[in-house]
């Protein structure tokens, strides 16, 4: 049983050093400005990449999908 406590506890602290790997990379690239918001061109709210149209105004995107 010990062994398997052990296992576990493990596993827990890689999930938690991966998960402050990628907390670590995402505050980066926003500081260095390498993630840009995608705006409507009508509205001028953030939209979404994967959709032809804006949910808010549904004006369609200029770049397409």
């Amino acid at each position: 049983m010990l062994a398997a406590q052990y296992f576990r506890d493990l596993l827990e602290v890689a999930m938690v050093v991966a998960l402050g790997g990628i907390l670590w990379s995402a505050v980066g690239r926003l500081r260095r400005g390498e993630i840009a918001v995608v705006r409507c061109g009508e509205c001028g709210r953030p939209t979404s990449r994967a959709y032809p149209v804006c949910k808010h105004c549904g004006a369609p995107r200029p770049d397409g999908p």
